[in-house]
């Protein structure tokens, strides 16, 4: 490559808009199972009712949330943990859960989505009787 080519490749690359997006943070979910269903609790600090989204498309759920609660421009942090302003999840549901009856709720940067299994899924009780 001559002084030439090594000039244009260089005045390219400058010219280039530097396009680079933070990754949302993968929040932690734990997930329980009761008779009646799952229940899902994802931690999303700094996120507010307002500022979350939970939608099931294709049968995968889709959590995502932005924090809001950000200082202001002009501050700069001493130590931050958190990297990046959004968080998203998604997991895969199946055919035992009726997802027309999905519930979620926020409270205090914690996100609670209860999947309620379909009645034929429910755990059946036998009575035992005495002969």
């Amino acid at each position: 490559m001559n002084e030439k080519e090594t000039k244009e490749l260089a005045t390219r690359e400058e010219q280039a808009p530097a396009v680079r997006r933070e990754r949302p943070m993968i929040p932690p979910v734990d997930i329980y199972e009761t008779e009646d269903g799952l229940i899902l609790v994802a931690d999303m600090p700094g996120v507010t009712k307002d500022s979350v989204e939970v939608k099931i498309e294709e049968n995968i759920l889709q959590m995502k949330g932005e924090i809001v609660d950000l200082p202001g421009e002009d501050v700069q942090p001493l130590y931050a943990e958190l990297r990046g302003n959004e968080y998203f999840r998604a997991f895969t549901i199946g055919p035992e859960f009726d997802l027309d009856k999905v519930e979620a709720s926020m409270d205090a940067g914690v996100l609670r989505i209860f999947l309620p299994k379909v009645e034929t899924q429910k755990p059946k009780k036998i009575e035992i009787k005495v002969a």
